[in-house]
């Protein structure tokens, strides 16, 4: 299985999960989400070729994939 996944979301957009985290990858300051299909599977696929330098963090074209985390209560 596949960390990175591209999703399509209810709006019809696509997105980039990360499957071990459940959360929406971000690429520099952008949420991978609103995506179009190519894009998103582009995204997905470029992150999986380069696995995650450390947990949480990956790289796509030399920058860092982070993961955007929900904040504790």
């Amino acid at each position: 299985m596949k960390r990175f996944v591209a999703v399509q979301e209810p709006t019809c957009t696509w997105a980039v999960l990360d499957t071990v985290e459940n959360v929406p990858a971000e690429f520099g300051d952008v949420v991978l989400i609103g995506l179009g299909m190519g894009q998103a599977m582009k995204l997905a696929s470029l992150a999986n070729a380069e696995q995650p330098i450390r947990i949480g963090e990956g790289r796509i074209a030399g920058t860092r994939l982070r993961l955007v985390m929900a904040k504790a209560a």
